[in-house]
């Protein structure tokens, strides 16, 4: 192949290269973007010429680093201390009643592979790609308002925003010191979409910092609350009304709302936790309670107790949370 002719190729494809290139977003775009979203997105816009409603299954992966991780298994000690942190940032997130379970362990130093709990659930092949569109909350928002609190730590920025999350952030980070884990989240959302954000010791040393500088963010004060019931919701909130002051909503930890035997109009006294969640640009501070017991039941009710759940091993390519993995 000749000079010249190199040079005609090319002047006649010049013009639609420099098409092409000037469509594309100058923005740098990470491994998710560029490789696992796009790759989703295409394989579920493929199968949704069959099956319109067809969607990716949820899951979270944690993939822990360090010499505590091991390879693929996951000791009792670690589980107990990472997984409860998780769980209670989630619920402090949202208003919504997104409960986590642990579907298996993969290598790589170790992975976990979490996916929110749905009900009624309709009967799949074990290792399905997909499943049928369902009237469930999606976890995304949940979920991805954790990513995003994890972000903002590991960029040491303003977490203002994040105050109800950083007692539950605060316990992961001491989780991680006392193993001397790092952590990574990815979360593989139904549409094909994958986000994720981590904790490096850059991150871990912010939250550190934070404990000594704004103590008061990370310290959990429990109150007692006396009313009547006067509303009930299934996302996980109920509404107290106390002889003489304002109306309360109390929100609960996943399931636990089902587990209270009241009824609207019955009189309760409740211990909580009581939360203040900073706002941006100085304005009034937000107060939420998080429902802890019944007075009288604080020794033997503890409903933010995570239940146990079958681990199993996951082989490596069985889906595509664990390709990804």
């Amino acid at each position: 192949m000749t000079t010249s002719w190199r040079r005609r190729v090319l002047g006649a494809h010049r013009a639609e290269v420099e098409e092409w290139l000037a469509g594309e977003s100058e923005e740098p775009r990470d491994d998710d973007d560029a490789v696992d979203s796009e790759r989703r997105a295409e394989w579920l816009t493929s199968v949704r010429r069959w099956n319109p409603d067809a969607h990716f299954r949820e899951e979270l992966t944690i993939r822990l680093t360090g010499d505590e991780a091991g390879r693929g298994g996951l000791k009792f000690s670690v589980g107990n201390a990472l997984l409860k942190p998780l769980q209670e940032g989630v619920t402090a997130s949202t208003d919504e009643d997104v409960e986590l379970e642990l579907v298996g362990v993969s290598s790589g130093s170790t992975v976990l592979h979490v996916r929110p709990v749905t009900h009624d659930e309709a009967e799949l092949p074990e290792h399905s790609e997909v499943e049928a569109a369902e009237d469930q909350p999606t976890a995304s928002h949940a979920i991805g308002v954790l990513l995003d609190a994890v972000k903002t730590i590991e960029a040491r920025e303003d977490v203002s925003e994040w105050t109800p999350m950083l007692s539950s952030l605060s316990k992961l980070v001491s989780a991680l010191d006392r193993f001397d884990l790092g952590v990574q989240l990815r979360w593989f959302a139904d549409d094909g979409s994958v986000t994720s954000s981590k904790l490096s010791e850059a991150g871990k040393q912010y939250v550190r910092e934070l404990r000594k500088t704004h103590g008061a963010a990370f310290t959990r004060v429990t109150r007692r609350i006396s009313g009547n019931v006067t509303e009930m919701k299934i996302s996980g909130a109920a509404v107290i009304k106390p002889p003489s002051s304002p109306a309360v909503t109390i929100k609960f930890e996943p399931g636990v709302i089902t587990e209270v035997p009241w009824r609207l109009g019955d009189e309760v006294h409740l211990v909580v936790e009581e939360r203040t969640r900073l706002t941006r640009g100085g304005g009034r501070p937000i107060t939420e309670y998080l429902f802890l017991s019944t007075q009288g039941q604080e020794e033997g009710f503890e409903p933010s107790a995570l239940p146990d759940v079958p681990v199993s091993l996951r082989e490596h390519g069985d889906d595509e949370g664990a390709e990804a993995g």
